[in-house]
């Protein structure tokens, strides 16, 4: 493995834990660079003694990224924000911060960067900011780094995940499940593993530079189906009921105000469009790897929001 050590730009968050997991079973070294290092703490038991490392770099500070790729043979960017607060701004990270990252791994010669995209963002036409951000995110990645491989998973599950976990909540204490509109819009979604592991997957192949690979799970559901799913995985009989997406786009933009938004205005446009594997994209089984069925996965975590909790046996089936 000609590649040693690996960088991870937010390697904090969510898809990032999943991508270092997967780079130290894999044997690489890994430096996970992060604004708030103390959230990167549990990662360090992720492989060996030493084989994990943290380090704090700022995207909005050039120098700290720099120190960062120092001496590694590879970069990935996992950096993103789910929604806007003060100075963490859509083009603040996405787009500038892949920018900084890209331009600060050509510099020091790293030879292979990874940027962690979403499907849409060939989109060029959307309206909604967080997709443009991210059209503007892959522009500037390609722009500095044209090696470069971007990933693009759908939305993305696991034990930590916001999709699954929010409808589960909802369901446990609501009267109803509410979908946006009619809940017809599509999405694919792909176990957090199995992004982790296309990471590490693109890494060990160099055929996979200058490539786009688009990561979805084995099967297509509407929103509607994934409300049903979720609702059967937590053994609770709950309607689920359309809300127009027009009141939703209101609730959203009075929820910004709140210090960790439940949605917003611009999540409600991405729950109305279809968020799935193109037909003719590069995908998981061109990397080699089988994708995980949601339903395999769910229960390992969605069990404690059934009636009783966790360790109810006798709740019904």
């Amino acid at each position: 493995m000609s590649i040693k050590q690996v960088t991870v730009f937010g390697g904090s968050g969510f898809v990032g834990r999943a991508i270092v997991r997967a780079l130290a079973h894999e044997g690489y070294l890994v430096r996970v660079a992060c604004r708030r290092i103390e959230l990167a703490e549990p990662l360090k038991t992720a492989g060996d003694v030493g084989q994990v490392t943290l380090m704090r770099a700022n995207l909005r500070m050039p120098e700290s990224v720099a120190i960062a790729v120092k001496g590694s043979g590879a970069v990935i960017n996992a950096a993103g924000i789910p929604f806007e607060r003060g100075r963490q701004r859509y083009r603040a990270v996405h787009v500038e911060g892949a920018r900084t990252i890209a331009e600060a791994a050509r510099t020091a010669g790293v030879p292979r960067l990874v940027h962690m995209s979403g499907i849409g963002a060939e989109s060029r036409s959307s309206k909604n900011r967080y997709i443009q951000s991210k059209v503007e995110a892959e522009d500037a990645i390609i722009a500095a780094f044209e090696n470069a491989t971007i990933l693009r998973p759908s939305v993305v599950f696991g034990p930590d995940d916001v999709m699954f976990n929010r409808l589960a909540k909802i369901a446990a204490q609501a009267p109803f499940l509410p979908v946006v509109g009619n809940g017809r819009a599509r999405v694919q979604p792909v176990f957090a593993g199995d992004v982790g592991a296309a990471a590490a997957a693109v890494l060990a192949r160099p055929d996979t530079a200058k490539s786009v690979f688009e990561l979805g799970g084995p099967k297509v559901y509407t929103y509607r189906e994934i409300a049903a799913l979720t609702l059967r995985e937590i053994r609770r009989d709950k309607p689920i009921i359309g809300v127009p997406a027009g009141l939703m786009k209101i609730a959203g933009w009075f929820a910004e105000f709140l210090p960790v938004p439940p949605l917003t205005h611009d999540q409600v446009d991405l729950l109305t469009t279809d968020n799935v594997v193109r037909g003719g994209a590069r995908t998981l089984a061109d990397l080699g790897i089988v994708p995980t069925a949601a339903e395999v996965i769910l229960p390992t975590y969605l069990d404690r929001f059934r009636v009783g909790g966790r360790y109810n046996h006798h709740a019904p089936a």
